[in-house]
């Protein structure tokens, strides 16, 4: 096993697409010490630098002291603490749901809905960009699997006159906001197509809570079609600073899930200070939305700087900067260049991204300085005239 592992590790070296650790300790919530080396961390997803405000902190640290350091059960069994029931419940609400179910991570929240939903006479229709998590959780499906091409309605509608069960069931699945390329996906476009089509969306909104629309809740909102997805699945990860999945849907789906995902029946159950972190989070988004709007005020600056420079940021609209540099090792380069200047950042390669658009993946956060944007925009920019990308 040695040698075959070895062989096929060096054809990942070789292809420049080798991945390893960078062990950091936060010092704030913008910047990292890197093997003793201060940096302003340009890739964090603690998109509203939750992750350690005092309320979140405060809140993680009462429930460890009332309910232990885990939750030492499945929750099926008797790890569903009762903090679980009015998160949930909160979530579903925020979201515009009649009910929600946490998962331990969005990974496994994809996988239980998507291996267990769809049958062996229906149909998944997928964005070709989404997920990883999504295209796993199809893998492990008995469902027909369709890709259309990305954002593009006008073949997912080509493709759904051409493969729609003639018995089964129709699902479409997409991202809201595309995690290496920070794009929407036209879910106005999709709602129309599941009232013509009568198929179940399914969205991922990983990306979008707590972020977009007016009252944050996320890209439904945003798009103005909220809550009309079957089967919506978002994070505590990202924006919220806390650790997590959920899922919601109409009761009867959370049931079935309950029952039969097996990601959600067989694993242990989050540990209470995850909980209590993502709860105070949500109270502190949907009550304060000036967290929402200081990160938009970053992300406006941050973009201005870039797109006035010359750099093509694509379709992206929000916290997420896709630079597109191309190869593998030029990608690399620019990643070491910027770090050799107090900024961490990653080299995002294939299979994360389509060969060929290998890029610098920033994201911007709301405790980000005026000073730390300008900063950062002024070393991406001399990093892109190096490289010809400017």
């Amino acid at each position: 096993m040695k040698n075959t592992l070895s062989f096929l590790l060096n054809d990942i070296k070789d292809k420049g697409n080798y991945r390893e650790i960078r062990y950091i300790r936060p010092v704030c919530s913008t910047t990292v010490i890197h093997e003793g080396k201060k940096y302003l961390n340009l890739c964090s997803n603690s998109y509203l630098s939750l992750h350690l405000h005092p309320a979140v902190i405060e809140a993680a640290s009462s429930a460890v002291s009332l309910y232990g350091t885990g939750s030492c059960s499945s929750r099926s069994v008797s790890g569903s603490i009762d903090i679980y029931k009015k998160l949930e419940t909160d979530m579903a609400r925020y979201k515009g749901y009649k009910r929600g179910l946490i998962f331990p991570t969005g990974y496994m929240a994809n996988i239980g809905i998507i291996s267990t939903i769809p049958g062996e006479d229906d149909v998944i229709f997928s964005d070709e960009l989404n997920h990883s998590s999504l295209i796993d959780a199809m893998r492990l499906s008995y469902a027909k699997k369709v890709i259309y091409r990305h954002r593009d309605t006008v073949d997912l509608e080509r493709k759904l006159k051409k493969y729609f069960p003639s018995r089964g069931k129709a699902f479409v699945i997409t991202e809201s906001i595309f995690s290496m390329d920070g794009d929407v996906a036209p879910l106005k476009e999709i709602m129309e197509l599941k009232k013509e089509y009568g198929f179940f969306a399914i969205v991922d909104d990983a990306h979008g809570t707590g972020i977009f629309g007016r009252k944050g809740s996320g890209v439904e909102e945003y798009c103005r079609v909220r809550g009309f997805a079957d089967i919506h699945m978002a994070t505590f990860g990202k924006a919220m600073g806390s650790f997590g999945a959920f899922v919601l849907s109409e009761p009867i789906v959370i049931e079935y899930l309950i029952n039969r995902a097996r990601t959600f029946m067989y694993t242990t159950a989050l540990p209470p200070a995850a909980l209590a972190a993502a709860q105070a989070s949500l109270d502190l988004v949907r009550t304060d939305l000036s967290f929402k709007d200081q990160l938009w005020s970053n992300i406006d600056h941050m973009r201005s700087g870039l797109i006035d420079a010359g750099f093509d940021l694509k379709d992206s609209i929000g916290p997420i900067i896709p630079i597109v540099v191309g190869k593998d090792s030029d990608a690399v380069k620019m990643q070491k260049m910027l770090m050799a200047q107090g900024f961490f950042l990653q080299a995002i390669r294939p299979p994360t991204v389509p060969s060929g658009t290998s890029r610098l993946r920033l994201t911007v956060v709301r405790d980000f300085t005026r000073r730390q944007m300008d900063d950062s925009i002024e070393a991406i920019i001399a990093a892109g005239k190096k490289m010809k990308l400017i």
